[in-house]
């Protein structure tokens, strides 16, 4: 297996996650200091209060990426070990952050930390997380939001790129939903549209794919990172 990681952007954004979320707390400190010494400012704690949130929320987004353990690009490497140099993992290089290139054709993975339980309602064509909880998910984690839509994204993201880069020579670009954290549960989830994947069923599922349209080697030459 062959890995391009930028980890140069992976060092830049955990700096920039742990400089934002403490910012957000000294801002949050220093409206309710304010209020004490100085009375007359008494609306500035409600400014200071959404400001030091919205900080805090986007250094705990970015940290959840770029600081979190188990880190979803170091989870990947780990699984698709064992598997040959025909497969290639490009992290944060490409418009998609997770891609896999493969003899069954090209992958763009969108990794998912949650924990607990994610059940696929058909009916409502999308995902039901429970068993987290309510401190977790107000503090700790983010909502699951909308894997599918962002999976689709994330695809059609790198087929954009691949087919202005090759024209009609690119290949069919899959989405992969992958849950990272090993405290995951599934139910229903064959019936979604995309595959839906534990981390640990990676390998194995890359493995099983029928042999479809990918890129040629020169093709690939052309994707290293300079």
């Amino acid at each position: 297996m062959q890995i391009y990681t930028n980890e140069k952007l992976i060092t830049r954004y955990a700096l920039v996650s742990k400089v934002l979320s403490t910012t957000g707390i000294l801002v949050l400190l220093s409206g309710l200091a304010a209020s004490f010494l100085r009375p007359e400012w008494y609306s500035l704690p409600f400014y200071t209060l959404i400001l030091g949130f919205m900080l805090s929320n986007i250094g705990m987004f970015l940290a959840n990426r770029y600081v979190r353990e188990p880190r979803p690009d170091l989870v990947l490497r780990n699984s698709m070990k064992g598997l040959d140099n025909r497969y290639l993992l490009y992290q944060y290089h490409l418009p998609a952050q997770h891609a896999i290139f493969t003899p069954s054709g090209i992958y763009a993975v969108t990794p998912k930390f949650q924990g607990g339980m994610v059940e696929w309602n058909a009916n409502r064509k999308r995902f039901r997380h429970r068993g987290v909880s309510m401190y977790r998910k107000i503090f700790g984690q983010e909502s699951l939001g909308q894997p599918i839509i962002e999976a689709q994204a994330e695809a059609q993201r790198l087929a954009k790129f691949l087919n202005k880069k090759f024209g009609d020579d690119a290949p069919e670009v899959h989405p992969i939903i992958l849950f990272t954290n090993p405290k995951i549960e599934f139910e229903n989830i064959k019936e979604t549209p995309i595959p839906v994947l534990k981390a640990k069923r990676l390998n194995a599922y890359l493995r099983k794919q029928p042999h479809r349209p990918t890129l040629s080697d020169k093709q690939i030459k052309d994707l290293e990172p300079v």
